[in-house]
C-alpha cells in the first residue's frame, strides 16, 4: 500500500500505492502494441493522484537523465500531493532544474510521473560517462540495480498531461513496501539480488 524512500542525504518520501498503475520494464515487447526499452529491469508505478509527499534529495553523483548529467551538488525537492513545490540548492544543478521547470509554463510539469527502482545488475551507473550525449538516452541509468527512479511530468493514471519531464535515478536510498525493504542503502535486498 505504501512505498517509503529514505536516505542518509535527507530523503524521506512516501508514495501511496493504492490505485497506482504498477508494472515494470522487462526490456522486450511481449505482445503486439506493447512498448519496452533496452535494457530492461525496472519495477515501476504511476501513482494515483495526490499520493506522493515528502522530500527527495538528489545528491552528488545522482543523475539528471533529462540533461544527461551527473549532479555535482545536492538538490532538495519538496513534494506535496504529487507536485514539486520547491527546488532547493545553491549549485548549478538546482538552478538548471528550476529554469527547466519554469520554461514549460505548465504547473503539471511539476507533478510526479512515475517512481520505481532498478533491478538490472548488468546496467551500469557510470554508463553515461562512456557515450557522447547524442549517442545515449540514459535507459541504462534508469535500470541499474538498486537505484530509486523518480520522474516528473505526464501521468495518465492521475489524469496529468504535460510535455515537461525529468527522469532522476537516485543512489544510496532505502526503499520499503509496507515496511518491507526491497533496496537497502542502494543495494537490492538478497532475495532480489
Amino acid at each position: 500500500r505504501v512505498m517509503r524512500v529514505t536516505s542518509a542525504a535527507g530523503t524521506d518520501l512516501s508514495v501511496g500505492l493504492e490505485g497506482a498503475r504498477i508494472g515494470g520494464n522487462l526490456g522486450a515487447a511481449i505482445e503486439p502494441g506493447s512498448l519496452a526499452t533496452w535494457p530492461g529491469g525496472i519495477c515501476s508505478c504511476f501513482p494515483a493522484r495526490g499520493t506522493v509527499n515528502g522530500v527527495l534529495v538528489l545528491d552528488e553523483g545522482d543523475i539528471n537523465i533529462t540533461f544527461k548529467r551527473y549532479l555535482e551538488k545536492p538538490v532538495r525537492l519538496v513534494i506535496e500531493a504529487d507536485y514539486v513545490k520547491a527546488v532547493e540548492g545553491s549549485g548549478l544543478d538546482a538552478e538548471l532544474m528550476r529554469a527547466y521547470f519554469d520554461a514549460w509554463a505548465d504547473p503539471e510539469a511539476y507533478g510526479t510521473s512515475h517512481v520505481g527502482w532498478g533491478m538490472n545488475h548488468g546496467a551500469r551507473w557510470e554508463s553515461l560517462m562512456l557515450y557522447d550525449k547524442a549517442q545515449v538516452n540514459g535507459i541504462e541509468c534508469r535500470a541499474f540495480a538498486g537505484n530509486f527512479l523518480f520522474s516528473t511530468g505526464a501521468n495518465p493514471f492521475a489524469n496529468r498531461h504535460t510535455l515537461g519531464h525529468f527522469d532522476l535515478p537516485v543512489r544510496n536510498t532505502t526503499i520499503t513496501l509496507d515496511g518491507e525493504p526491497v533496496v537497502m542503502e542502494g543495494r537490492l535486498v538478497p532475495t532480489l539480488a
